[in-house]
């Protein structure tokens, strides 16, 4: 079950830097200090290698990538409500 439930999360975080980035596999694999088979094994063919040891740096990558969407929404929405509340809404 562990096994299954590490897949899932590997293949969510791959999934969620693929889908809000321009990464592909091969750019996630260099930046995780993965190899490009690894990580093809766990999104493609749904296993985990045995050797797989770059769980630490994908996780890092993962959080990475999600603050700089966070920071990139939470700037956007201060653009909006300046827009429509004015800048006095911030004195």
């Amino acid at each position: 079950m562990e096994h299954h439930s590490k897949l899932n999360i590997y293949k969510g975080m791959i999934q969620y830097i693929l889908d809000s980035t321009h990464y592909t596999l091969k750019h996630i694999a260099q930046l995780s200090n993965s190899s490009l088979d690894n990580l093809r094994m766990i999104y493609c063919n749904d296993s985990v290698p045995n050797n797989f040891k770059s769980e630490i740096e994908l996780m890092k990558l993962y959080q990475i990538v999600l603050e700089i969407n966070k920071n990139q929404e939470n700037s956007s929405l201060t653009g909006l409500r300046r827009h429509f509340y004015g800048e006095q809404a911030y004195v």
